[in-house]
């Protein structure tokens, strides 16, 4: 690994610690990394989980963008660890994602009771204290970040969502949730994003149409939302080069 030469001469790596985590809930091993710079010291840490962890690190610049975060504003960054999840297959992935996935109610009870515990377990133990927890998402991974925010809204601070797969129907369930939790939200989608077909259902999404109820159901709502509309389409290279506009807004609000 790299290692990142700080302003004052000191070098910083960013440290990657996989396993695998064999999941009680779903009955089956769930791949979870940790991402931190190896400066990390006792106190105060931010706290990113990353939903489509494995594609937001093989397609979305994931590590490349935490590292040259830490080179361009270590006094930012220096203290941010995520934690990505990856859900497994493309159908997997669905099944676990959406609401109507067979195992959507699984994921989320894997999540709340066996991740989450597991990480402040870990970070208690090394005298970390979390000051601002939040959760980034593309596409259905951005569903599920939503999904688990309004599970337990006092939990979490931010909600990063990219190209989320809103549709009329998620809108309807967020108007009916969310009553006035205090998250900083990033948004952000394509106009191009409309009938987006999928390719494990083959089932047509207008992305866009979703995200701009889903920004008035949040503004109607009260929360603090910087959204943002892009000439793109549905697709990882809008989203690995909107991230870095994503990851700042997390570290600086």
């Amino acid at each position: 690994m790299d290692n990142i030469e700080q302003s004052g001469g000191v070098p910083i790596s960013l440290l990657i610690n996989e396993n695998r985590m064999h999941s009680k809930q779903l009955n089956r091993d769930i791949e979870v990394k940790w991402l931190f710079s190896d400066q990390l010291q006792e106190g105060d840490v931010q706290l990113l989980f990353v939903q489509d962890g494995y594609y937001y690190m093989k397609l979305g610049g994931l590590q490349e963008t935490f590292e040259k975060l830490l080179e361009e504003k270590p006094e930012l960054a220096s203290n941010l660890v995520m934690v990505t999840v990856s859900p497994g297959s493309p159908s997997q992935r669905r099944e676990v994602y959406h609401p109507h996935g067979e195992h959507f109610n699984d994921f989320t009870e894997f999540f709340y009771e066996e991740v989450l515990p597991d990480v402040q377990q870990k970070l208690k133990a090394i005298n970390m204290n979390v000051v601002k927890m939040g959760l980034i998402g593309d596409s259905l991974a951005g569903v599920i970040s939503l999904y688990l925010a309004m599970q337990k809204p006092e939990c979490w601070s931010h909600l990063l969502l990219q190209s989320s797969a809103f549709d009329e129907e998620m809108a309807e369930e967020a108007q009916r949730q969310i009553v006035h939790p205090d998250w900083k939200i990033y948004q952000v989608v394509g106009q191009r994003e409309n009938n987006f077909k999928s390719p494990v259902t083959g089932e047509i999404a207008h992305i866009y149409d979703g995200n701009q109820r889903m920004m008035e159901v949040f503004e109607e709502k009260g929360l603090s939302l910087d959204y943002h509309v892009e000439d793109e389409e549905h697709r990882w290279v809008f989203w690995k080069e909107d991230l870095p506009r994503a990851l700042c807004f997390f570290l600086k609000n």
